[in-house]
């Protein structure tokens, strides 16, 4: 299975560009990353030698997946408040 596809392109275009909704973002970073034992570094360097999206679109994807990902924990966590395990 080829990661570099049309719509991972276009996923990545949307992130460097902050275009994507928090659960597209962490869908798109499932998708086209974890499934294919990639991290975020991964996501860095695939914008800085495949794109020209230049360091704004590096900062803006990357606090837009770190924001994602900060969203879900909190989700995740807020949901355990209260209980006893």
């Amino acid at each position: 299975m080829n990661r570099y596809t049309e719509e991972m392109k276009l996923w990545l275009f949307d992130l460097a560009h902050g275009d994507l909704t928090q659960s597209d973002v962490i869908a798109g970073f499932i998708k086209h990353y974890v499934l294919f034992d990639c991290t975020m570094q991964d996501v860095k360097r695939d914008i800085v030698f495949h794109t020209n999206y230049g360091e704004s679109g590096v900062k803006t994807a990357l606090n837009c997946l770190t924001n994602a990902l900060i969203g879900v924990i909190s989700v995740k966590n807020s949901d355990k408040i209260g209980r006893d395990y």
